[in-house]
This record gives structure tokens, C-alpha cells and sequence, in this order.
């Protein structure tokens, strides 16, 4: 009797180290495959920053405000000094029927034309309902953010 309690003990253990093996070999076998897209994730951090900087667009009374900014911001010279990239970037802000827009690295920025060329360009395009803050009056608004760049 005392033999077969150690015979089931040890096919249980056998199995629970089989199957965790399995599992391991199953994740592992999914990581090999991952690939992370850095033209994605530096657009990710540039859009980030244009949106949640205050000192790019981001409105600031006595805090940041999230999701609010500051129309007396939305100029090139501030985004320019706000932002240190060499991607081309254009923003398009869209309010009560108005439209501003603003090209950043000019000479990236307009060959938009050309993103269907997916080897040569990375273009990413992200769209953003936004409050925008104008002298206190807060006016909903849509801002259009297109990065640009060569691919490495």
C-alpha cells in the first residue's frame, strides 16, 4: 500500500512539471515573435508630450489639466521650441468651424502625399477630442496629429 500512495505522489509531480514545462515553452515560443515598432512608439511619446507637456499644449491654471489646451499655445514658435525631434509632425486643430494648422520639420512634414510608400515612410495619424481653452471659455475641439518620418 505504502507503494502505491509513492507511485500516485510521483505521477502527480511528474505531470505538474510536464505541464508547467508545456506552459513555459508555449510563452517562450510567443516571445520570439514580438517585435515593437519604434517609429510607433516615438510617435506615442510625441503625441503624449504635444497634448500632456505644459510646455507645449497642455493648459495650466494652478495644475494640468488633462484632455484641455491652451489655444494661446497652439502657435509654431511654441511647438517648435517645445518639441526636439526629427520627424516632420503636422497639427490640425479644429474648432467651432474653424481649422489651424501647423507643420513642424517642414520639410518631413509635407510628404504626407507620400505615406503610401509603407517602406520608405512610417506615417501615423491619431485624432484627439480635445477641450481647447480660449480666455476662459472652454470650446470642444478636435486635434488631428500626423507624424512622419523615414524608415530606419
Amino acid at each position: 500500500m505504502d507503494i502505491a500512495k509513492k507511485s500516485v505522489y510521483w505521477i502527480f509531480i511528474i505531470i505538474i512539471v510536464i505541464t508547467t514545462i508545456v506552459f513555459i515553452l508555449i510563452i517562450l515560443d510567443s516571445l520570439k515573435n514580438y517585435k515593437i515598432d519604434t517609429d510607433e512608439v516615438e510617435s506615442y511619446v510625441i503625441r503624449n508630450k504635444i497634448i500632456l507637456d505644459e510646455d507645449c499644449l497642455a493648459y495650466n491654471n494652478y495644475r494640468t489639466n488633462l484632455g484641455v489646451i491652451d489655444k494661446n499655445k497652439f502657435n509654431e514658435i511654441n511647438l517648435k521650441n517645445c518639441l526636439n525631434t526629427n520627424k516632420g509632425i503636422i497639427l490640425n486643430l479644429t474648432y467651432e468651424g474653424n481649422s489651424e494648422l501647423i507643420l513642424i520639420n517642414e520639410d518631413l512634414a509635407d510628404k504626407i502625399d507620400f505615406c503610401f510608400d509603407e517602406k520608405t515612410f512610417s506615417c501615423i495619424r491619431k485624432e484627439y477630442n480635445l477641450i481647447l481653452m480660449d480666455n476662459s471659455k472652454e470650446i470642444p475641439s478636435k486635434l488631428i496629429i500626423d507624424t512622419i518620418s523615414l524608415k530606419k
